[in-house]
C-alpha cells in the first residue's frame, strides 16, 4: 500500500509525502492496533523518506545560493545610487524634467527586475519538483529493498544458528514458529542436538513443530506446558520467537512463554528470542491506556458443549426462579472464560535477541536499535492512534 502511495502521490515535496504516509499508516494501524508490526513498517518507510530529505538539504547547502536577486524598491537600485549624495529622499526635491527622467528609469528597472524575480521563482519551483521526482525514485528503491529484506527475514536469522546452538545441546522451544523451525533446520546442518517442544496449549501447535523436526531427523520430545519447569534442569538453552520487541527490552510472545521464561531464569538457562528487526517497536508495555493483547475464541479453552457450561446454565436457571435479590446475586454462579493470545516477557528474563541485522544484541541495547532504524519524531504516529490502541 505504501509503495503504491509513494509511486502515485501528487505531493509536491518530501514533507507532503511524509505527511501522506503518516496519515495512511495511522488508518492502517487503527484497524488492528495489536499488530505493532504495521506501525513499525510505516516508521521504516518514513525513516527512508527523512533520509532522502536530509541528503537533499545537504546537497543544497553545498551549492552557494545566488545573491542580489531581490526586486529593487524605491529605496534601492538606481534610486539608492542617486541618494548617496544627499541625506534627504529623492522625492523631496522640487519636480523637474530631471526628476521625471529618474522616475521613468526607475520604473523600467523595477519592471525588469520583477520579471526576472518571478521567472527565477518559477524556475526554482520547477527545479524543486524535478529534484523531488529524483528523490521519489530513490525512496521507491529504498522501499523495494525493505520489501526484499522482509521476504528474507527467516533465512537471515537462520544464518546465525550455528553460532548459538552447539553440539549435544538440549534446546527447549514453545509451540510452533516458522522462524524457530528454520533456525533449528539451519543448525542441524552443522550440529547434532536434541529439541524439547512444549505443546503450546490451547492450540497445541507444538505437535506440528515436532512433526516437522522429526522429518529433519532431529531428536524431538513433546511435553505438556506444565512440565516445562521439571524439564528445565535438563535444558541448555531456550529458543522462542516473539510477536513484538518493545522499547524496554521486553517482548510480546505466544501465551505461555512467560512461564517458560520464568522457569528458565530460575534455573539460569539462557533465553534466546528470534525476531526480525521489523518487529522492534518504540512502544513501552506500561504506556497508560494502551493494551498489547487480544482475546481469542473461548471455546478453545472450554468447548461450548462442555459439562461445566451446562451445569452453570442449570444453576443460573435455578437462581432465576428464586428471584433476584442481594443474597441470590451473591450466590449466582459466574462463569467467564478468557483466552489471551500473548504474554509479556520482561527484559530481565531475556538473554539475547537474534535478528536479521547482526549477530544479536542484549535487551539493554534496544534503545540503540531504535535510533538506528526509526526517527524519534515518528515514535508516536498520532494522538488518534494512541486513542484507538487504548480502546
Amino acid at each position: 500500500i505504501l509503495k503504491q502511495l509513494v509511486s502515485s502521490t501528487k505531493a509536491e515535496n518530501a514533507q507532503m509525502l511524509l505527511e501522506e504516509v503518516r496519515s495512511v499508516g495511522v488508518r492502517i494501524q487503527s484497524a488492528k492496533p495489536v499488530e505493532l508490526v504495521i506501525g513499525n513498517v510505516v516508521r521504516r518507510v518514513m525513516y527512508i523518506i527523512r533520509e532522502e530529505m536530509d541528503e537533499q538539504q545537504e546537497e543544497e547547502q553545498t551549492v552557494s545560493p545566488l545573491e542580489g536577486s531581490s526586486v529593487p524598491t524605491r529605496e534601492g537600485g538606481l534610486s539608492r545610487a542617486l541618494n548617496k549624495q544627499t541625506s534627504t529622499n529623492r522625492w523631496s526635491r522640487a519636480f523637474s524634467l530631471h526628476n521625471l527622467l529618474d522616475q521613468e528609469i526607475f520604473d523600467e528597472s523595477v519592471a525588469l527586475a520583477s520579471a526576472a524575480h518571478f521567472a527565477d521563482k518559477d524556475g526554482q519551483k520547477q527545479q524543486v519538483q524535478e529534484d523531488f521526482e529524483e528523490k521519489r525514485h530513490d525512496i521507491l528503491e529504498g522501499i523495494h529493498d525493505l520489501i526484499d529484506e522482509l521476504k528474507d527475514i527467516d533465512a537471515s536469522i537462520a544464518a546465525h544458528a550455528p553460532e548459538h546452538i552447539h553440539s549435544n545441546e538440549v534446546v527447549l522451544t514453545f509451540g510452533y514458529s516458522r522462524t524457530v523451525l528454520q533456525f533449528l533446520k539451519r543448525a542441524k546442518e552443522k550440529r547434532n542436538f536434541q529439541v524439547i517442544v512444549s505443546e503450546g496449549s490451547p492450540t497445541s501447535e507444538g505437535y506440528k513443530l515436532a512433526a516437522e523436526l522429526e522429518r529433519l531427523h532431529i531428536p524431538t520430545t513433546v511435553i505438556a506446558d506444565a512440565a516445562c519447569y521439571a524439564m528445565m534442569a535438563r535444558t541448555n538453552k531456550v529458543i522462542i520467537s516473539a510477536h513484538a520487541l518493545l522499547a524496554d527490552g521486553g517482548a510480546m510472545a505466544n501465551v505461555g512463554t512467560s512461564i517458560l521464561a520464568a522457569a528458565a531464569k530460575r534455573h539460569n538457562v539462557p533465553v534466546v528470542v528470534l525476531a526480525g528487526i521489523y518487529k522492534l517497536s518504540p512502544n513501552f508495555p506500561h504506556e497508560p491506556g494502551i493494551t498489547f493483547n487480544e482475546f481469542g475464541d473461548p471455546s478453545e479453552i472450554l468447548p461450548f458443549r462442555h459439562e461445566s457450561i451446562f451445569a452453570a446454565e442449570r444453576a443460573e436457571a435455578k437462581f432465576s426462579i428464586m428471584g433476584e435479590n442481594k443474597e441470590t446475586a451473591l450466590m449466582k454462579p459466574f462463569l467467564q472464560v478468557h483466552n489471551p493470545r500473548f504474554d509479556y516477557i520482561p527484559s530481565d528474563r531475556i538473554s539475547l535477541f537474534v535478528t536479521d541485522h547482526g549477530h544479536g544484541f542484549m535487551p539493554s541495547y534496544v534503545y540503540r536499535q531504535l535510533s538506528e532504524f526509526y526517527n524519534r519524531q515518528d515514535y508516536q504516529l498520532s494522538k488518534q492512534l494512541d486513542a484507538a490502541m487504548s480502546r
